[in-house]
């Protein structure tokens, strides 16, 4: 699979997981436009690291695992 098929295929998955990390940046942040402005980062910092992503994970954890490091520092939530 060349890099660019990949990419775009990866890309699709994310936005099918668009409606469950909604749910979970609005139980996060129990705001809603602080929940949109969660999924807009976590949604952009996927594509952009995209690079970074092996086959061999997760595609939904390593988003979780976004999500919640973007959660903590924009909210200056400690580990």
């Amino acid at each position: 699979m060349t890099d660019i098929s990949r990419h775009h295929r990866l890309q699709a998955e994310i936005e099918e997981l668009m409606p469950r990390f909604r749910s979970l940046a609005e139980a996060f942040c129990r705001n809603p436009a602080d929940a949109d402005d969660l999924v807009q980062e976590t949604m952009a910092r996927a594509v952009a690291s995209l690079d970074q992503f092996t086959d061999e994970m997760s595609l939904e954890s390593w988003m979780f695992a976004n999500m919640h490091d973007i959660y903590r520092r924009k909210f200056d939530i400690s580990q």
